[in-house]
């Protein structure tokens, strides 16, 4: 890289980082910068070419009050919810958030930098581990590849369709190859990834996945959701592990766990499959569920 080149460089990147509105440079600081990088600036001219060079290139510096670099690509709000929005979600591997994070404090000065992390909290949720591996997954669904996903210790092939975020995890919607159904599962359940070889032959429309997930979710966490407390009376790694699955917004106690739902038709058929490994400890939702269960044997009287 020619020196020239280098100092227009390391000039936008110290005007992007030490200056803001309220924090501006002059001639002499500038020149204090850059020489602490090792270049040399020998004329001052030289830096109000280079500044004029910058402006010509799109790069708006603020020359009132000294010098500082404005209309940078995101306003503070703007990375404020973008780093809260990252900070929310439940299952970023921890490296992998913090190199988010990394990313969208380069677009701030310093000064703006310290001041979001004194407003930032420190995310305490649990499940983190794998959307390191989203690139390959988006990668797959560009190109409609096939994956190997392996979860719960079993692997299989299938084709992702599309990744949506929901009470702050994502989920993965996907078809087996032949299959035209779409299913789905909550992403950091994934244990690995690796790319398979096939290509999607069967065109399934954006308006049927998004269909999937309107009935998904809505099924679910519609406005009439409410918290419903249920007993776990066969203990496992594995059943909770599908309770996962099953029910994102789970949260577990040391006497049974409780889940936000909709009390509906498609919640009671989720608990009708785990038989007697659990039961439902909210009296209403109890009361509720009896009378689909009686329902059900009536057609085979």
């Amino acid at each position: 890289m020619s020196n020239n080149k280098k100092r227009l460089l390391s000039l936008l990147e110290i005007l992007k980082r030490e200056s803001d509105e309220e924090h501006t440079l002059s001639i002499s600081d500038l020149i204090a910068l850059l020489e602490a990088e090792g270049i040399r600036i020998s004329d001052r001219k030289t830096l109000y070419d280079d500044i004029a060079v910058l402006s010509s290139f799109g790069y708006e510096v603020d020359t009132q009050h000294g010098y500082s670099l404005s209309a940078a690509p995101f306003s503070l709000s703007e990375v404020k919810i973008l780093l809260d929005s990252v900070s929310s979600l439940k299952n970023l591997d921890p490296s992998f958030e913090e190199k988010i994070m990394e990313k969208l404090y380069s677009f701030l000065s310093v000064y703006e930098e310290d001041f979001l992390k004194e407003l930032s909290y420190e995310n305490v949720h649990t499940g983190k581990h794998l959307i390191r591996r989203m690139e390959d997954t988006l990668h797959a669904i560009k190109e409609k590849r096939s994956l190997f996903v392996i979860r719960k210790q079993k692997e299989e092939e299938i084709f992702p369709l599309f990744l949506h975020r929901n009470n702050d995890y994502y989920y993965l919607y996907y078809h087996y190859p032949d299959n035209p159904k779409i299913y789905h599962f909550r992403y950091d359940n994934i244990l690995d990834i690796r790319y398979g070889d096939k290509k999607d032959t069967l065109s399934i429309s954006k308006e049927d996945v998004m269909e999937t997930i309107r009935s998904s979710t809505q099924s679910f966490y519609s406005s009439k959701a409410r918290t419903v407390k249920i007993e776990i009376l066969n203990d496992s790694e594995s059943l909770r592990q599908r309770l996962q699955d099953d029910f994102p917004t789970v949260l577990f106690s040391k006497k049974g766990f409780s889940v936000k739902v909709s009390v509906n038709h498609l919640f009671f058929s989720k608990i009708l499959a785990y038989g007697s490994d659990i039961k439902i400890s909210d009296p209403e939702a109890a009361d509720q569920y009896e009378t689909y269960l009686r329902d059900i044997l009536k057609l085979y009287h």
